[in-house]
């Protein structure tokens, strides 16, 4: 029997879709948010092939912990048409995927046109590992889950899974 699971195609083309039901046009920003850089670098990559498919000029680029330089260096520049990264220029319709680590805080969340957050969790019954305080106090104060567009649970990230939080 086939399987009625999504594939990670699948749910990134969903997340595509989700995004331009409030951006069909112009250069819009989506920020890529995860505790683990490298998952929401690999993420972002995949983010960006759904993009590609329906034909709209897609960049990249990956920020360290939040960095707030990114407005006037990154998204400003890309917003405006001007040159930004290694001499880029967005054309009028162009996704900028931002990937990086604490990138719900409220200094630069409003920069997102469009934001997902990556949930990892350990497998059951595993002991959760001790985050660092810096983690405990984003995800404390910046409530990254709450602020997201999107939150994506990505403990597998070959079978990453859509999660819809109930936050009544």
């Amino acid at each position: 029997m086939a399987s009625t699971e999504n594939t990670v195609p699948d749910l990134q083309r969903s997340l595509r879709d989700l995004m331009r039901q409030n951006n069909r046009a112009g250069r819009v920003v989506v920020a890529v948010d995860a505790l683990d850089l490298g998952a929401a670098m690999d993420f972002a990559g995949e983010f960006e092939k759904a993009i590609v498919e329906e034909g709209t000029a897609v960049f990249h680029v990956s920020v360290a912990d939040g960095a707030p330089q990114v407005r006037e260096g990154v998204i400003g520049p890309f917003r405006a048409g001007e040159p930004f990264g290694p001499g880029d220029v967005a054309p009028a319709d162009a996704v900028l995927v931002v990937s990086g680590r604490f990138l719900h805080n409220p200094d630069v969340r409003g920069l997102w046109n469009f934001s997902i957050w990556l949930e990892s969790n350990p497998p059951l019954g595993a002991p959760r590992p001790e985050r660092p305080d810096a983690e405990k106090q984003y995800l404390a104060t910046a409530r990254p889950k709450a602020a997201a567009s999107v939150i994506v649970e990505n403990s597998d990230p070959a079978h990453p899974v859509q999660v819809f939080g109930d936050f009544c």
